[in-house]
């Protein structure tokens, strides 16, 4: 009960945190719920926002995921990976504070691997699944800013956030290539050194033990970071479609979006809200002020809500799913053993 209580006053915090900043927001003219009229106005909206939803995370993010479960060992069609990804979503969706998407997915895969021995790369799976998107993001970033290199490193502000763009995806050049060098058995210096008890080192010793497993395969490590930076892509070209229709093609300069468009996504990861409501419309009207684009907020409302909307389908296939895991079924988060 303990346990219980205290789940449920976290979760009321997030809630009155994500309350506080949209009220915030609309109070102080940064948001304007009228315009969410565009989804009537402009029919074209809502169907772009379904192509973007089905093109990017549902058929290539599925097919990141099953490259990383094949890469693994792990017996898993595409299409079953496919119905889980869209019960997945549904989850992070519908109940973000009762059982994560990524959880369900996990418990699926494990469930289906006829030996114990597959439960730990399933679970693995999942989460080098997001580390990778992040990898992608960083990337896409650096490549999108390329188009547009002259005038980005003209202002100050941009060039900035350019470098930080570069700095993260050197580090992260810098940790895959060390992550592939051929380590005799047991003499792995890195992983001697985060099996230090110290913070945070537990978790990158897992994404560290989780990539080295393809250390045979690397080709599956670079092909589902290209995978994620083509999604990233179509989710950029998606933020900019949408900054066009509310303010104009004069008024909105889709090339400034490359620098600033990572560091949002970044921030709408924090779990207080599905789709990083309230933080992401917070982030995105400071990042956009930076750059000098209008409407921030107003643009990443649209953009997360049409997204949101089409994740509540995942029901369907959730439904159809003859028996569900029991951490499912009772609301609960299990705890799940890497080792």
């Amino acid at each position: 009960m303990q346990v219980l209580n205290k789940g449920r006053l976290i979760n009321l915090i997030k809630i009155a945190v994500v309350a506080g900043l949209l009220w915030w927001m609309v109070s102080s003219g940064k948001l304007s719920l009228s315009q969410m009229s565009v989804f009537i106005s402009r029919p074209d909206v809502i169907a772009v926002g379904i192509l973007v939803w089905f093109i990017g995370p549902v058929c290539l993010g599925t097919w990141r995921w099953w490259l990383l479960m094949r890469g693994a060992g792990l017996k898993c069609s595409y299409f079953r990976a496919l119905k889980l990804q869209l019960v997945g979503f549904f989850f992070n969706t519908a109940m973000p504070g009762a059982v994560g998407g990524d959880i369900v997915k996990a418990i699926y895969i494990m469930r289906d691997q006829d030996v114990p021995s597959g439960k730990t790369p399933a679970l693995l799976s999942v989460l080098l699944d997001r580390i990778i998107g992040l990898i992608g993001l960083f990337v896409m970033g650096v490549v999108a800013a390329g188009f547009s290199y002259d005038k980005l490193v003209a202002s100050p502000v941009t060039k900035s956030l350019l470098m930080g763009l570069a700095a993260v995806v050197a580090g992260s050049l810098v940790f895959l290539s060390i992550v592939f060098i051929p380590w005799r058995d047991n003499r792995d210096p890195v992983h001697r050194f985060l099996s230090l008890r110290l913070p945070i080192f537990p978790l990158l010793r897992r994404i560290y033990d989780a990539l080295r497993a393809y250390k045979e395969r690397p080709f599956i490590i670079f092909s589902t970071i290209l995978i994620s930076v083509a999604i990233q892509m179509i989710f950029l070209g998606y933020m900019g479609f949408l900054g066009r229709v509310l303010y104009g093609s004069q008024e909105f300069d889709v090339s400034l979006l490359a620098p600033i468009f990572p560091f949002g996504i970044l921030i709408t990861a924090i779990p207080l809200a599905p789709g990083g409501l309230g933080v992401g419309h917070a982030a995105f009207d400071k990042l956009f002020a930076m750059v000098g684009l209008p409407g921030g907020a107003n643009v990443f409302n649209v953009y997360v809500l049409s997204q949101l909307v089409m994740n509540l389908f995942g029901i369907i296939p959730y439904l159809s799913m003859k028996t569900a895991p029991a951490a499912v079924s009772v609301g609960k988060t299990p705890a799940l053993q890497s080792e």
